[in-house]
């Protein structure tokens, strides 16, 4: 699951896709994320441990990865191409400090870091302590005044609280799913009974993410009806677990998966440099423009996977292992 969310989420953000695709994507990729890393999160409430695998594995490569994106903004800034321009040399690093989600000019999916830094501060210190059900039933409360009073929100909050507790919502569902054992039901082992409920499934949820139409939680958007995306987001969560379970274990799909920390912050770099190329060497032809973000998205996930495997030997620490 992790290995393709991740390619879902590269090929999300290439340049000339598809408006559906986009749509689609968008309309559960980071969601399945924060479910990932809740299922994935240890149940021991060991605060001290808790609280040093967080700065290990979060937030050490969290500055990091800003550091890099930041030394690649910064010729663009001198050179005064484009939007870079716009901005003082010091100003990525004050917003650094605050780090609100929608301030990651320089590597705009960074926003997910402090997101779920703040989604595991809330989990060590509070939600452990509770009962998996209480601690979902608490943030589902959140979420709908979330997505009921988004239109009132004037002022991003700091260290992407707001974007947080939408995340935190999946997070948890991850934990209630993992503690009751959701995905070890024996239907989900049946194969006509999983064919069946795709063939049910994925209609529903193709209609309703272009029904409810672009989402985006680093930007607060959640489509024209905002009561369905959690619905959307699930269904296509729960959807993309009954296909993994159908594909057999192969080496690509573990790499992805532990590459996938150098693949998420530095995808976008990449991208910056192969647009910028293709713009000025390809003619103005629609159908190359079609086939250039499944391209890109190989090329980009191919470099990184060598650059996670070069960081991974040299200087493993930085980036959370």
């Amino acid at each position: 699951m992790k290995a393709i969310g991740i390619t879902l989420v590269v090929l999300g953000h290439a340049a000339w896709l598809n408006e559906d695709v986009y749509t689609l994507i968008y309309s559960f990729h980071m969601p399945l994320f924060f479910f990932l890393s809740g299922f994935l999160a240890s149940s021991k409430r060991e605060v001290k441990q808790s609280l040093i695998k967080l700065f290990q594995r979060l937030i050490l490569p969290f500055t990091f990865f800003f550091l890099i994106s930041y030394l690649f903004w910064l010729p663009l800034n001198i050179l005064g191409d484009g939007q870079a321009s716009k901005m003082q040399w010091f100003d990525p690093l004050s917003r650094l400090v605050t780090s609100k989600a929608d301030s990651f000019h320089i590597n705009g999916v960074l926003w997910f870091f402090p997101c779920l830094i703040i989604i595991s501060l809330a989990q060590v210190i509070f939600f452990s302590a509770l009962k998996p059900i209480y601690s979902f039933v608490i943030i589902s409360g959140m979420l709908l005044l979330m997505l009921l009073s988004n239109e009132l929100i004037s002022e991003r909050w700091f260290w992407s609280i707001d974007s947080a507790v939408i995340g935190m919502f999946f997070y948890q569902l991850g934990v209630l799913v993992k503690r009751v054992n959701l995905l070890s039901y024996a239907v989900f082992n049946n194969e006509f009974k999983t064919y069946l409920i795709l063939l049910f499934t994925i209609p529903i949820f193709y209609y309703l993410a272009l029904l409810n139409g672009r989402v985006d939680i680093r930007e607060l958007k959640f489509g024209a009806f905002p009561l369905l995306f959690p619905l959307i987001a699930c269904l296509g969560i729960f959807i993309l677990f009954l296909i993994s379970k159908k594909l057999k274990p192969r080496p690509i799909f573990q790499w992805l998966a532990i590459s996938s920390i150098v693949i998420f912050p530095l995808h976008l770099i990449v991208f910056r440099f192969l647009h910028k190329i293709e713009v000025k060497i390809i003619p103005n032809i629609w159908y190359l423009f079609d086939l250039l973000p499944y391209l890109n998205t190989c090329i980009a996930i191919c470099c990184l996977v060598f650059v996670f495997r070069f960081l991974k030997s040299k200087t493993p620490r930085l980036i959370g292992l």
